[in-house]
């Protein structure tokens, strides 16, 4: 996790920047390094509207919205079904399970 200090005249406080879907998007962000592609690269080739909603995605502030599974698939060398099951083994549990039971599939690279 990646802490950040608030400093006051009084005391000194920690807080986590990291969102609640901070795993998928870690996830993702390790996707896109090994690709080595920035996230300004990502955020243009997938259709995103900037770097920055790509940043929160990563660090889970935001999920990916199903609009963009298929684009970011392309760019990170995935399969869109796999990218899917990917998103929503960390943004909707349930919905993963229901689809795909509780074992993760492996991921396949796009041809």
């Amino acid at each position: 996790m990646r802490p950040t200090e608030m400093k006051d005249k009084s005391m000194t406080t920690t807080t986590d920047i990291r969102g609640p879907w901070a795993e998928g998007g870690h996830q993702i962000e390790q996707l896109r390094l090994a690709r080595e592609i920035t996230q300004a690269e990502l955020a243009e080739q997938a259709g995103l509207p900037n770097a920055g909603w790509l940043s929160d995605i990563e660090v889970g502030r935001r999920p990916v919205p199903s609009a963009f599974y298929q684009s970011m698939a392309l760019q990170l060398g995935m399969t869109a079904s796999d990218f899917a099951a990917l998103c929503l083994r960390h943004y909707d549990p349930k919905a993963y399970e229901a689809l795909f039971g509780v074992e993760v599939p492996a991921l396949k690279l796009a041809a």
